[in-house]
């Protein structure tokens, strides 16, 4: 990034007050959760989690530091309005003063909503939107299961919007963890799909991160080490499992997540949810199959940053001139998704060619979304963007 064109700006960055990393670093919510004077704790997981015993020591440990403690599991994967009502309804009921959040994107954003719920009235569907939280929430600890959402370190909380076939979101600081606690060790359950699904969800965040108008010097340098290190290792983690893959891939998603938490995503994760609610296609996957064509449209208009990109995604220098390494990027990105298993292509993931239509409409409702990106989309640009993913790229 030229430091002269931050002459001028102002960039807010936003993070959790407190990020622990490392393994076995879960055994240490019984000190984190009485460091924040909790007493009676609303542990948020859901129950997949718990019958393979990921929470089992977590439970544990608070049991041993004589917390007392009450779990909601009953969260599905993208939770919808209905889920997001029923964990507030739960968490008013109680006299809560703390929340732990255990697992995947999901079930922490959950337990952020868990959190506001008590301290703010009304229904969860009032507080979509950005800063229409009016009170802070209880003290939060979110611990993911995934590599990942990055959702420990943002201040938002996805929710599905069956009705509309949309994704919506509430966005506010006060949904801000005050600790991340980021153990490698929970992710190591992770199935095939889920580690693919979310790796390509972390990958996206950094990309887009680099990509998106608020990017500054500081998210770039994550968003880079982001995209280099799950570049590496999601192939590894997801062919293996092994541990090494397994930390590194909970470090590249920890740092895009602090990475997008501040610069925002963009056109990216916008043909994403232009989707994949109506056609049922998990968010990581979904996001994956954007990335290659969002890239691509976005080139001519971050052409500084494509050389930077190219040697985290691990293209030698020498690979080819500049202003070719952008096809390279994307083709390298191409080739990850079928490493991985994943469609590349709309209609492989059972959408007609009928909705391109309708998919470009939806695609510039997604305006925070579209204005976060480096370059404007045309209605025209955008049905020739979503006929080219139907179609493919060669």
């Amino acid at each position: 990034m030229d430091l002269n064109a931050l002459i001028g700006k102002t960039y807010i960055f936003q993070l959790p007050k407190k990020i622990i990393f490392g393994m076995n670093s879960s055994r240490l919510i019984g000190v984190e959760v009485k460091a924040l004077s909790g007493s009676k704790v609303l542990l948020v997981t859901d129950n997949n989690l718990r019958t393979v015993g990921v929470t089992r020591e977590i439970e544990e440990v608070l049991s041993e530091e004589d917390l007392v403690f009450e779990i909601f599991s009953d969260i599905k994967a993208e939770p919808n309005i209905e889920v997001a009502e029923k964990v507030a309804e739960f968490a008013r009921k109680n006299r809560y003063d703390l929340v732990v959040g255990v697992g995947g994107g999901s079930v922490l954003d959950m337990a952020k909503v868990a959190s506001i719920a008590i301290t703010n009235p009304g229904s969860v569907r009032s507080y979509i939107g950005v800063d229409l939280v009016k009170k802070p929430g209880l003290p939060k600890i979110l611990m993911p299961t995934t590599a990942g959402t990055g959702s420990e370190v943002t201040r938002v909380a996805v929710i599905t919007l069956e009705d509309e076939e949309a994704k919506s979101a509430i966005i506010s600081p006060y949904l801000i963890s005050d600790v991340a606690i980021v153990d490698p060790k929970l992710t190591f359950s992770m199935p095939q799909k889920i580690t693919a699904s979310t790796g390509l969800d972390a990958l996206s965040h950094a990309l887009e991160a680099i990509m998106a108008v608020n990017a500054n010097p500081i998210t770039d340098a994550l968003a880079l080490q982001a995209i280099k290190v799950i570049s590496e290792y999601l192939p590894r983690s997801y062919r293996s499992g092994d541990v090494e893959s397994r930390v590194n891939m909970s470090l590249g998603s920890l740092m895009a997540g602090m990475a997008f938490a501040n610069s925002w995503v963009c056109l990216g994760h916008a043909l994403a949810y232009s989707f994949s609610v109506a056609y049922k296609v998990p968010h990581g996957v979904s996001c994956g199959l954007a990335l290659p064509y969002a890239f691509k449209f976005n080139m001519p208009a971050i052409s500084h940053k494509i050389p930077q990109i190219a040697e985290a995604i691990g293209l030698p220098r020498e690979a080819a001139a500049d202003n070719k390494l952008g096809e390279l990027i994307m083709h390298r990105l191409l080739s990850l998704l079928a490493d991985l298993n994943v469609p590349r292509r709309l209609k492989d993931v059972g959408v007609p060619e009928s909705d391109i239509e309708k998919i470009a409409g939806k695609l510039l409702t997604f305006t925070r979304l579209i204005r976060a990106n480096p370059r404007s989309i045309s209605r025209e640009e955008a049905l020739n963007l979503v006929a080219e993913m139907w179609r493919g790229l060669e």
